[in-house]
């Protein structure tokens, strides 16, 4: 049977109708597409080793040799060639006439250049070099934030018909001059329960989540993988830090080590559940000035790409998701546990699968 339930973050409504899935378009399943393999390098691509002449001046930089006078790197930000905002030296000015309202198109667009090789992908990565690209997001959040008011947000894009446009491993970090309608949302719904109970509502719905254990897929000592009560797509997926933190831009390296672990095995269990599918993440943060709020957390949103918006979805704003968050969670829960077993920890924090004693694993950087 369908059920509406309601976003407790936007106070939106989502269709989860499991009968959607008998349509003759059915999401894809565990012998989905194939995962394809671009080449090791190419000769044409601009994000390549040797062609760094292609791309704008870099910003940031990971060397390989841990030497900043290294020529070689293992990770490079540099500014998007099409960027959807572009930086000034002055704020965007509003200008209105008559009804309509616009700003000039001031703000920042950076590609994060996640590895030299050509056809790396973060869950094939060891968990030291996904967390050097959170170090990335985190170095270039606290720099852009600092610039003027606004939002900062890191995202990534896998797929064709997810946006991407190169198929060499990066993703993306947009500042915005202004807080869209979206964020400014989010904020009025979680500063109204902080009014109201005098606590943040992610940290409470986090612990109430890991209470039930019915949407958890896995936690570590610092961050939780789970599927939102109110799922907007099939399979998406929460990492949450387990106690409060409004910035991104000030995760301590040990949250983003154990956030590395968990994006990687997660986007893993994604890729060997449905096939290689089109998804997006995106880092979600307090606005620039409100670093020490206590009434919002940040947070990583995986959204997989596997329906789309039909007529209903468009006049009503109702997503109708066909597979229910509950369901999800526990096939993600054993695609975790069918993972094979990473090298032995360098730290002693337990990795758990919730409700898994079949699959106990270590957090934190791996050797």
């Amino acid at each position: 049977m369908s059920e509406l339930r309601r976003d407790p973050f936007t106070q939106d409504w989502v269709a989860i109708a499991p009968g959607r899935r008998e349509r003759p378009q059915q999401i894809p399943t565990p012998a989905g597409s194939a995962v394809r393999r671009p080449p090791a390098a190419d000769p044409a691509c601009p994000f390549c080793p040797g062609r760094e002449e292609a791309t704008p001046p870099e910003l940031w930089r990971l060397p390989a040799s841990g030497d900043a006078s290294s020529a070689s790197w293992r990770l490079r930000v540099v500014p998007n060639r099409y960027p959807v905002l572009a930086p000034a030296a002055r704020p965007a000015r509003h200008h209105t006439t008559g009804l309509h309202t616009s700003a000039e198109g001031i703000g920042s667009h950076e590609v994060v250049i996640e590895s030299p090789a050509h056809d790396w992908d973060l869950p094939d990565g060891d968990d030291a070099a996904v967390a050097d690209v959170l170090r990335a997001y985190r170095a270039r959040c606290l720099a852009l934030r600092d610039r003027r008011p606004g939002l900062v947000l890191p995202f990534r894009n896998h797929g064709a018909a997810a946006g991407t446009s190169l198929p060499h491993p990066h993703s993306q970090i947009v500042a915005t001059p202004i807080v869209p309608a979206r964020f400014r949302r989010l904020f009025d719904v979680a500063r109204a329960y902080y009014d109201d109970h005098g606590s943040c509502l992610y940290v409470d719905h986090t612990v109430a989540e890991l209470a039930d254990g019915e949407r958890v897929i896995a936690t570590s000592g610092h961050v939780a993988a789970l599927v939102p009560y109110a799922a907007r797509t099939p399979y998406e997926t929460w990492l949450v830090p387990r106690h409060h933190q409004a910035s991104f831009a000030d995760a301590p390296d040990e949250d983003l080590e154990q956030t590395a672990v968990l994006l990687r095995r997660t986007l893993g269990a994604l890729r060997d559940l449905l096939g290689d599918v089109p998804y997006n993440y995106a880092v979600i943060s307090a606005p620039n000035g409100e670093e020490t709020t206590a009434y919002f957390a940040w947070h990583l949103q995986i959204a997989p790409r596997l329906t789309e918006p039909a007529g209903f979805e468009l006049g009503t704003g109702i997503t109708v998701n066909p597979v229910p968050p509950e369901q999800a969670a526990a096939h993600l829960r054993q695609a975790l546990a069918a993972q094979p077993a990473p090298p032995a920890p360098q730290t002693t924090a337990p990795w758990t699968s919730h409700r898994s004693q079949a699959w106990e694993r270590p957090v934190g950087r791996q050797p």
